[in-house]
């Protein structure tokens, strides 16, 4: 991977307060962005000095590491890249002409929590903000959503009773 197209680039270098307006549901206050991916995902840290994870693929918000230090151990995997970040896309779609500039980033469009494919006809590079503002919402709604109970087999219909 070139250094032209970085996994990773400091939060500092972008508008945070927009980006991140949709996901004031989900991400506290108190947390501090650090990083921000070519896929939208985000690096928290937390006032007790762990490290967090916004993934726009699962809609989760999820420790990764206790501290900086085991998180700089953690992110010279690439194994561990692929599976909190997805990186192994990051080439691909390189080598299929999307490259994301500074205030833009990789996403599906389709997302996959509706049935999109993982593909890469179904990745597309989008205004990060965009991006930032459209999942945010999607995953909101997505978690406001109630289980929905199996349903009940039906019953034949010569049977009434």
């Amino acid at each position: 991977m070139s250094a032209t197209y970085t996994l990773m680039s400091d939060a500092k270098n972008h508008d945070v307060p927009a980006l991140l307006a949709e996901w004031k549901w989900l991400i506290p206050e108190s947390d501090t962005p650090l990083f921000i991916s070519a896929f939208g995902d985000w690096v928290f840290g937390k006032p007790n000095g762990s490290l967090w994870v916004l993934s726009l693929l699962e809609g989760t918000y999820e420790q990764v590491a206790k501290n900086s230090a085991e998180y700089n151990s953690l992110n010279k995997s690439e194994e561990w890249l692929n599976r909190i970040f997805i990186a192994e896309w990051l080439p691909i779609a390189i080598q299929n002409g999307l490259s994301p500039g500074h205030d833009e980033c990789l996403g599906w469009k389709l997302h996959p929590l509706l049935g999109g494919k993982f593909e890469v006809s179904n990745l597309q590079v989008f205004s990060m903000l965009v991006y930032q503002s459209v999942v945010g919402q999607l995953l909101r709604q997505l978690s406001l959503r109630q289980p929905q109970p199996p349903e009940a087999p039906k019953k034949p219909w010569f049977k009434f009773w």
